[in-house]
């Protein structure tokens, strides 16, 4: 535990160091980074100003961030918020975390269509995707669905925070009620549940143990439950040659692809990420 009166060089170190008894270095040094930041304390400041004292509040804050890394909650639910193609996105544990890989599909998304009059996101979490796409299509009319009233009220709050208007709304994917958003969607995007259970059983506690499991996981007997649902919902509500972007589990990119187009999809097509994994489909309705 840090003294009270330590200095910028002592505060840089001791995260470092106690991070790297989590994890490997490369992240220890992006954590460490992101909470001097957090403290505003820059890491330039740390090496110019080495002796300077960071203060007893704020000497204390990094004592209570270093103990909760220390139970592998995750540094995004410790600090309270991430950044999102440019966003902050307050989460907490009732939202996943987005991760590299949707802020790439998103990235191809807006790169990729021209203006949608109405953007559908299904299962929409914090709202990071929803609202960075009205953030980059402000004259569309953009919707946020999940079924989970906590998450939604994370999103509400973060589009709040960003100024930025996406329509909330609390619906069932898997159910047969009636959607009250209408339909003529030019748009539809999701980041379903595809990590199944035998999966699980591999993932590093810090995901397992914090992230809400039911925007996670799947059964292992009906890994494509909600691209079925998915594709159900684009048959109802997606406008004729509209377009739809899922992110999928790369294991079963193949079977995903055939059942879009089982569904009466067209132009579908899997595309890699960064790491060559097989991340994302896109498709036309």
């Amino acid at each position: 535990m840090l003294h009270p009166y330590a200095t910028l060089q002592q505060v840089r170190l001791h995260l470092l160091r106690e991070i790297r008894t989590l994890y490997p270095d490369n992240e220890s040094a992006s954590m460490t980074r992101m909470i001097l930041e957090h403290l505003d304390l820059s890491q330039a400041m740390c090496i110019a100003e080495p002796f300077r004292k960071a203060g007893p509040d704020k000497v204390s804050q990094i004592n209570e961030i270093v103990d909760e890394l220390h139970t592998r909650k995750p540094i995004q639910y410790v600090l309270g918020y991430t950044w999102f193609c440019d966003l902050k996105i307050r989460l907490d544990g009732k939202t996943l975390i987005p991760r590299p890989e949707t802020e790439e599909m998103v990235t191809r998304i807006i790169r990729s269509v021209p203006p949608p009059d109405r953007i559908m996101d299904l299962g929409t979490g914090s709202g990071c995707i929803a609202l960075a796409l009205k953030r980059s299509f402000p004259g569309s009319e953009v919707w946020g669905l999940d079924s989970d009233p906590e998450a939604l009220a994370v999103a509400a709050g973060n589009g709040w925070i960003n100024q930025l208007e996406v329509n909330w709304i609390r619906h069932d994917l898997l159910s047969d009620a009636p959607l009250n958003a209408g339909d003529g969607f030019d748009l539809v995007v999701g980041n379903p549940p595809y990590v199944t259970m035998e999966e699980a059983k591999g993932m590093d506690s810090h995901v397992a143990d914090f992230e809400p499991a039911g925007a996670l996981f799947v059964d292992d007997n009906d890994p494509l439950i909600f691209y079925r649902a998915i594709a159900q919902f684009c048959n109802r509500h997606m406008v004729p040659n509209g377009r739809l972007w899922v992110e999928i589990n790369e294991r079963f990119g193949k079977e995903t692809a055939r059942l879009l187009e089982g569904a009466g999809l067209r132009e579908v097509k899997i595309h890699t990420d960064i790491y060559g994994k097989e991340r994302c489909i896109s498709a036309t309705g």
